[in-house]
């Protein structure tokens, strides 16, 4: 029950961002073709940072935890995200910008979990990339990509990340650790 409350207190806090402050996940990149643009960035973490502080608070409750590095893992994870999507360059493109926050976001969560274990490392960077890519499908699907209003434009970045919570709420639960540790560990003889 713990792995459900964590992956539900992930994507709330990933959704409620996504329709507040557009945070995390993205269906476009940066606003200059070939620069990185350091002032978008720059707020696009400020912003991140928010909803990272918002999703950490709803893990630490889920897990019944006082564990801060799990907020900072989230505040890192998000605040990254939000100012790769903001400030790189367009031409990067959202395979490349949700691939390197995922890689942050994977680090961070070692850290906070004091995790030295690739194979979880390697699952929650896929977790995260695929959570965004699978996302920015299904708004695309939705009719929802490019959207000129609020409106749409709210609705895209929920679909987007609630998509990405879903995913890394889940990869990154104890339940995902549990079945790596015993079922795919190295044996010898």
């Amino acid at each position: 029950m713990s792995a459900l409350r964590w992956t539900l207190a992930t994507t709330a806090g990933f959704a409620l961002g996504g329709v507040a402050l557009h945070s995390p996940g993205a269906s476009a990149v940066g606003t200059s073709y070939l620069e990185f643009d350091v002032s978008a960035a720059t707020f696009g973490a400020f912003l991140g940072t928010l909803v990272g502080l918002v999703t950490g608070l709803l893990q630490l409750i889920a897990r019944r935890s006082r564990e801060l590095r799990l907020v900072a893992a989230a505040v890192l994870g998000v605040a990254i995200a939000h100012a790769l999507a903001d400030g790189a360059p367009a031409i990067w493109g959202v395979p490349v910008v949700a691939a390197l926050s995922g890689l942050a976001a994977a680090i961070a969560f070692a850290w906070a979990t004091r995790t030295r274990d690739v194979r979880l490392l390697a699952i929650w960077f896929a977790a995260w990339t695929a959570g965004w890519l699978v996302g920015v499908s299904l708004a695309g699907a939705l009719g929802l990509s490019g959207g000129a209003t609020p409106e749409v434009w709210a609705a895209e970045h929920l679909v987007i990340a609630a998509s990405l919570g879903l995913a890394w709420g889940f990869a990154t639960s104890t339940d995902v650790r549990r079945v790596v540790e015993r079922r795919w560990s190295f044996r010898s003889g």
